[in-house]
């Protein structure tokens, strides 16, 4: 199944501290798995883990989340190759599969086909992996063990590609995954948004600012959504680093209305709120 990119390019920012309060590692994968899964069926194009907090647990915390993310955001046939052993994945059999274009089924390469792939050897003609029986050339210098996104232009007598900018694909082709030093605050000012929504149980109802919001996602071309911590939300996390939130975000809302628990966890946040944000779309 193939479906249409946005037509924005949207980011969402995630905690390091997501999975702290998780203490094993089996959970750990669950729970990432779970938020890999939504942000592939909302067709977000980025997410970005930044700092909420210091110190080598932080570190820790972070690479085990970014780590799980692009290993399930990685096609099935690349991943042994590109990941080796790891004991941080030594889980990831039980996360889902996230069944986008980019991972599409073993079969039999055909003109025009897109593959993600690996260069096996590099040379003025690269030889790449793209999950067929064969490899596949392009002519291009790559980087040895660098990851690609190609066109199949030939496939006898022998199979050749092209490169692709994914990017610029017309199918939403599934989500990179970034790692930043940076502390949210400092995040939010680094980036290139044009919209900046934060969730938080104190903020405005949707309804609340339907209007301005509808045509406010609607214009924007590089949307960023935020999303706080297990112990934190939004404007707890940028207050510690002495930042306003009303200075740096556009819209601070709440998605989840009259909840009946006591807290929601990140997971069902990013849920309830691309799901909200994805309707504006249709309004």
């Amino acid at each position: 199944m193939q479906v249409p990119r946005r037509p924005q390019r949207l980011s969402v920012a995630l905690p390091s501290s997501f999975t702290k309060d998780v203490p094993h590692l089996r959970e750990k994968t669950s729970r990432v798995g779970l938020i890999a899964r939504s942000l592939a069926i909302f067709r977000v194009d980025e997410v970005v883990v930044y700092y909420d907090q210091t110190g080598s647990s932080s570190a820790r915390e972070a690479n085990v989340l970014e780590k799980l993310l692009t290993y399930q955001e990685t096609p099935q046939y690349l991943r042994k190759a590109l990941f080796k052993q790891d004991p941080d994945l030594q889980f990831s059999g039980i996360l889902p599969p996230l069944r986008i274009p980019s991972h599409p089924n073993i079969g039999e390469p055909r003109i025009g086909e897109i593959r993600e792939a690996l260069v096996i050897e590099s040379g003025a003609h690269s030889i790449v992996n793209a999950g067929f029986r064969a490899a596949v050339e392009i002519s291009s210098r790559l980087k040895l063990l660098e990851r690609v996104t190609i066109r199949v232009v030939q496939i006898t007598p022998q199979l050749k590609g092209e490169l692709v900018e994914p990017t610029r694909l017309p199918i939403y082709w599934g989500f990179k995954v970034t790692r930043t030093n940076l502390t949210l605050g400092k995040l939010i000012r680094s980036k290139t948004q044009d919209l900046t929504i934060s969730t938080s149980r104190e903020g405005k109802k949707v309804r609340e600012v339907h209007n301005d919001l509808t045509l406010r996602w609607k214009l924007s071309r590089r949307p960023l959504v935020l999303f706080g911590s297990p112990s934190e939300g939004v404007p707890e996390i940028l207050a510690k680093e002495g930042t306003d939130l009303s200075k740096v975000v556009d819209f601070n809302l709440n998605m989840i209305p009259n909840q009946g628990v006591e807290t929601v966890r990140t997971e069902e946040a990013i849920l309830a709120t691309m799901s909200i944000l994805n309707l504006l779309e249709e309004t």
